[in-house]
C-alpha cells in the first residue's frame, strides 16, 4: 500500500493504537502472562471494532507495538536491549488474526516518542527514561538488531500487515520538543537510528516502510532516509494553511504520504479530508478509536465521506 503513487486512490482508515497503551503486547507488570494473546476479553473487543470499521468502509488501522517500552523488551543488566518476551510474537499475532478476520490492514508502530520521556516507576516498572537507546550507537545497533528485525521477520509476509511505522512522533523527542533537555535526542543521532531501522525492515521484511511525523516542521528528519512513503501528522491548532498546504511545496515529491493523524474532534471531518486530498495526500486516519484523549473520537462523518464515493 503506498508503494505506487496513485492519484485516482484516496484511502480512509482510523488510528486504533491500543487497548492499553504499552501493555497489548509482551508480558508486563500489569499481565504477567502475557498481552493479547492472553486476554480474549480484548480480543473479542478488537474483533467488534474492526468489525464495525469494516462495515463503515474503512481500510486501515494504525496501531503501536512496544509504546515507550514498558513492556515486551528485554534488557540486559547494563541497560541494553537483549531481546523480546516471549509474548510479544504470539501478542503481534492475535492482533494481526483480529485484523484479518475483518480485512483491515495494519499499520504497526514499532516504538513511541515517550520512550525517551522523563523516567517514571510505577508498579516496579520504568516508564521513558530511555533516550540512551537512541543517542548511544551501540544501543541504537542493539533495538534493530535484537528488538525491530525479529519482529520484522516473524511478521516479513503476513498479508494483515500492509506498513511499517518505525516510531510515532519522533520530533518531539528532540532539543525544543517535549520533554527536559536532559532526555532529549540529538537530531543526527535520531535520523540515524531511523535510517538504520528502515534499512533493518526492509532487508527483513517485504512491507513498506513510514515514519510518523508530528507535523511539517522537521522533514529533514526523515527525508532521504529510504522511507517508502512519508507520513504527516496535523490537528487543528497548526492551522489551516498547514494542512492545505501542497505536498509538492514541502519536497515530498520522492514519495508518496499520507495524513496519518488528524483529530476525531475536528469541527469538519468532510473540510480536513477534502482539503487533504486536494493538497496531494493519498489517504487520511483519524486519531482515534479505543483511545481515550481529549482528540480522540471516531466521528461519523468518516463513514458517511466514505459513502459519498469521494474515495
Amino acid at each position: 500500500m503506498w508503494r505506487t503513487p496513485d492519484p485516482e486512490r484516496f484511502v480512509i482508515g482510523v488510528n486504533l493504537p491500543w487497548v492499553g497503551y504499552g501493555i497489548d503486547v509482551g508480558t508486563s507488570a500489569w499481565f504477567a502472562a502475557g498481552g493479547l494473546s492472553q486476554r480474549p476479553a480484548d480480543v473479542e473487543r478488537l474483533d467488534r471494532t474492526f468489525e464495525i470499521l469494516a462495515r463503515d468502509g474503512m481500510k486501515v488501522a494504525r496501531t503501536f507495538l512496544l509504546c515507550d517500552a514498558r513492556s515486551g523488551v528485554l534488557f540486559d543488566a547494563s541497560g541494553m536491549p537483549a531481546g523480546l518476551d516471549a509474548a510479544v510474537l504470539p501478542d503481534i499475532a492475535a492482533l494481526a488474526d483480529s485484523a484479518r478476520r475483518h480485512g483491515i490492514g495494519l499499520i504497526p508502530v514499532l516504538l513511541d516518542f515517550h520512550l525517551c520521556g522523563p523516567a517514571e516507576i510505577v508498579n516496579g516498572v520504568q516508564l521513558g527514561g530511555r533516550s540512551h537507546l537512541i543517542v548511544n550507537r551501540d544501543a541504537a545497533a542493539a533495538l534493530v538488531d535484537h528488538v525491530i528485525r525479529p519482529i520484522a521477520e516473524m511478521f516479513a509476509d503476513d498479508e494483515a500487515i500492509v506498513a511499517w511505522d518505525v516510531i510515532n512522533e519522533p520530533e518531539w523527542c528532540l532539543p525544543r520538543g517535549l520533554f527536559p533537555p536532559a532526555t532529549a535526542v540529538p537530531f543526527a543521532a535520531m535520523r540515524a537510528f531511523l535510517a538504520d531501522a528502515v534499512q533493518c525492515l526492509h532487508r527483513s521484511a517485504r512491507q513498506p516502510v513510514t515514519v510518523g511525523s508530528a507535523g511539517t516542521w522537521a522533514l529533514d528528519l526523515v527525508r532521504g532516509i529510504g522511507l517508502d512513503f512519508y507520513q504527516i501528522h496535523w490537528y487543528d491548532r497548526f492551522g489551516w494553511r498547514a494542512l492545505m498546504r501542497p505536498i509538492a511545496e514541502l519536497g515530498l515529491n520522492d514519495r508518496p504520504a499520507i495524513l496519518g493523524e488528524f483529530s476525531g474532534r475536528t469541527t469538519n471531518v468532510h473540510a480536513v479530508l477534502d482539503a487533504a486530498r486536494q493538497a496531494g495526500y493519498e489517504g487520511a486516519l483519524v486519531w482515534s478509536v479505543l483511545a481515550d484523549d481529549e482528540q480522540s473520537a471516531y466521528p461519523p462523518q468518516l463513514a458517511e465521506w466514505v459513502r459519498s464515493a469521494r474515495p
